[in-house]
C-alpha cells in the first residue's frame, strides 16, 4: 500500500524564532515514541535516525523540499558519461564541517568506502555495491574502490559497473552523506558525536530523554536554517504527544496522529487546520519465506495475495493509503500508472 502520512504541526521549521508555538518558545519540540539509536549516517536505518542526521548531514544530491524532484545540493552540478556509467560531480566551495574544516572531494571518497567497508556494518552498503570496484574492496583484494576517483579538491568521480538510472537517487540517502574522516576516528562512537555539513548540529543528547540540535551558524544556505533549536524527545506516547500538542507543549508529532484518535481530530475545526499530509515513498507489504512448502507453489502465493482484502485494510487505517498492485509507490521513479 502506499501511505499517507498526517502530522500535527504548528510551524515550518524555517519559520524564524518569534513564530514558534506558545508551549516551544525558544525552540521546536518534537516527539517520538521509540529512542534514538544512533547519528551516524552510515548506521541509522529508521524513521526517527534518518529524519534527525538529516538535520545534521548532507549528500551531493537532495530532493527539492516537498518534492520528489532530485536536485543538486553539496554537488553544484554532475555530468553523464555518454555510456551512463561515469558521474562527474562539482563540489559547492566553502561548505564547512561543524569543526570549521572545510569539506573536499577526499571526505566523499572517505565516507562512500567506510560505507562499504565490511568493518563499519553499514545496512546501506548494498546501496553502492554497484560502484566499480566495490567487490574487491569488501573482499579486502583492494585498499580502496577503483570506481571512486578523487580528480582534483572539487570534484569527484564515480564509475560503476553498467548503468543504473536510480543511482542518483542513492547519492541523496543518508548512507551517502559525507563525514569528516578525523572526527570519526577520533570518537569512541561517532554516533553519539556526530559532525557533519548540516542546517543544525548536535548541542546536547541525554539518552533515553531528548536531543536537542541547535542552529549551524556556517551553513552553506545562509538563509537557512530560521529555528534556533530542536528539541526532539523520545519515549512519548503519540496519545500523550497529542494531549501535550492541544496544551501547546509541543510542535510537531513526530509519529503523526494516533490511528484511533485520527477521525476525532480531522472532524475538530481546530485542529484539522494544522495538520500537514503528504505521501511517503514506501510501500507496505507481508514477507514469506519460498523455501518453505506450502509456498514453495506459486499457486498458494497468489491465492495468499488475492485474500489479503487491501481495500478493507485501506479503510480501518482512514485511507490513510492506497492499495498497490507492484512494487515502487506512485512518487518513485518506474511506478508505472498503466499497471494493474
Amino acid at each position: 500500500m502506499r501511505w499517507v502520512v498526517s502530522a500535527l504541526v504548528v510551524l515550518s521549521l524555517l519559520l524564524p524564532p518569534a513564530a514558534l508555538g506558545q508551549g516551544s518558545k525558544s525552540a521546536v519540540v518534537v516527539t517520538f515514541k521509540d529512542d534514538i539509536s544512533t547519528l551516524d549516517p552510515a548506521i541509522g536505518y529508521d524513521w526517527q535516525n534518518w529524519s534527525i542526521i538529516k538535520s545534521l548531514f548532507d549528500g551531493l544530491m537532495d530532493y527539492a523540499p516537498g518534492t520528489t524532484n532530485l536536485v543538486p545540493h553539496l554537488a553544484t552540478s554532475f555530468s553523464v558519461s555518454s555510456d551512463g556509467r561515469t558521474y562527474t560531480f562539482k563540489l559547492r566551495g566553502g561548505v564547512k564541517f561543524t569543526n570549521g574544516r572545510e569539506v573536499v572531494a577526499t571526505d566523499f571518497k572517505y565516507s562512500l568506502e567506510r560505507v562499504l567497508n565490511p568493518k563499519t556494518q553499514s545496512p546501506g552498503a548494498g546501496f553502492f555495491g554497484g560502484i566499480k570496484g566495490a567487490k574487491a574492496f569488501q573482499d579486502g583484494k583492494a585498499k580502496d574502490v577503483g570506481g571512486i576517483k578523487v580528480v582534483d579538491a572539487s570534484t569527484l568521480q564515480i564509475t560503476l559497473d553498467e548503468p543504473n538510472a536510480a543511482f542518483l537517487h542513492t547519492m541523496a540517502i543518508n548512507f551517502s552523506h559525507v563525514v569528516p574522516r578525523e572526527e570519526v576516528e577520533k570518537a569512541a562512537d561517532f554516533g553519539h558525536k556526530p559532525v557533519g555539513t548540516g542546517a543544525f548540529r548536535l548541542k546536547e543528547w541525554v539518552l533515553g530523554q531528548r536531543v536537542v540540535l541547535q542552529r549551524n551558524p556556517d551553513y552553506f544556505l545562509k538563509d537557512r536554517p530560521r529555528t534556533a533549536e530542536i528539541v526532539i524527545q523520545v519515549g512519548v506516547d503519540p496519545s500523550v504527544a497529542l494531549l501535550r500538542f492541544q496544551r501547546g507543549e509541543v510542535d510537531i508529532l513526530g509519529d503523526g496522529i494516533p490511528p484511533a484518535r485520527f477521525v476525532q481530530v480531522m472532524n475538530d475545526a481546530k485542529l484539522k487546520t494544522v495538520v500537514v499530509t503528504g505521501e511517503q515513498l514506501q510501500t507496505g507489504y507481508v514477507t514469506i519465506n519460498v523455501q518453505v512448502k506450502p509456498f514453495t507453489d506459486a499457486r498458494v502465493r497468489r491465492a495468499l495475495n488475492r485474500a489479503i482484502d487491501k481495500t478493507k485494510i485501506v479503510r480501518i487505517i482512514n485511507n490513510r493509503a492506497t492499495p498497490a498492485g507492484q512494487v515502487l509507490p506512485p512518487l518513485m521513479p518506474g511506478y508505472d500508472k498503466a499497471y494493474k
